[in-house]
């Protein structure tokens, strides 16, 4: 008998699924509002046209809106 077979000899697996008693809590709070795309572009444009967001702050916004996408 190989290693192998006698470390795991002795093993017995239970079942890979485990079952949670406690089921998710339904939704509470407000239903929360849609953005609207081009509304929110426009006002990113302003605020670093209008030089109160740098080009590092609209990559971060990028990097974030990514995150939510995905």
């Amino acid at each position: 008998m190989s290693k192998l077979n006698t470390l795991s000899g002795g093993y017995k697996g239970g079942s890979p699924r485990t079952r949670s008693n406690n089921p998710p809590k339904p939704f509470s709070g407000d239903i929360p509002k849609q953005v609207d795309a081009n509304q929110l572009a426009n006002q990113l444009k302003q605020w670093h046209s209008g030089g109160n967001l740098s080009n590092e702050g609209v990559q971060i916004i990028i990097q974030a809106l990514n995150k939510l996408v995905i």
